[in-house]
């Protein structure tokens, strides 16, 4: 009977400590950060309970992490995540110098979400916003709805957001109607 109620015990003390395999999130913030950039990038892993280990990156070597070029400790089987989901980003190697460079047409669209203008100087291509500087109320209200995005200085895209941005970004339906939201 001992044994029976030892094995019961461990069975159940077992359950409740195992824990599944953390997986990785990914994210992006469409708001001029350090270094004027004008998106920020981050890491994180879900523990199935919360976000842990946090790590804020640049686009070269988000890129990096996310196709699996790099090993990381947010990708360590190297898993090409742009090519599971069907987004056009990727690492080539340069001809001339013989240098890995990122490839990401969704990446280089963001800034349009928040800017009716590139807010720096030498780019003329105009952006998506209704406002100059940030979307119109009734976009925000459009990227809370369908992001989850309260404002959009502070809050990040975030999982499965995340993707289904990239994806948007991309779809000139898309594209037309966010431009459309007063």
């Amino acid at each position: 009977m001992l044994r029976v109620c030892l094995l019961i015990i461990w069975i159940i003390s077992a359950s409740v400590l195992y824990m599944p395999p953390a997986r990785p999130v990914f994210g992006v913030k469409v708001s001029i950060g350090t270094n004027s950039q004008i998106t920020s990038f981050v890491c994180f892993l879900n523990n199935g309970r919360v976000l842990t280990k946090k790590r804020i990156v640049d686009q070269e070597t988000f890129v990096k992490i996310v196709s699996g070029y790099w090993p990381s400790v947010y990708n360590p089987k190297r898993i090409d995540y742009f090519k599971e989901h069907n987004i056009n980003c990727a690492i080539f190697m340069d001809s001339i110098t013989l240098k890995p460079m990122v490839g990401c047409v969704p990446i280089d669209s963001l800034w349009k979400i928040r800017f009716s203008t590139y807010p720096y100087k030498h780019n003329t291509e105009r952006g998506w916003s209704n406002k100059y500087h940030k979307p119109s109320p009734g976009q925000e209200q459009y990227l809370y709805n369908r992001y989850g995005i309260r404002h959009i200085d502070g809050d990040y895209f975030l999982d499965t957001s995340f993707w289904m941005l990239m994806e948007d970004v991309t779809d000139s339906s898309w594209i037309a109607n966010y431009r459309a939201i007063k």
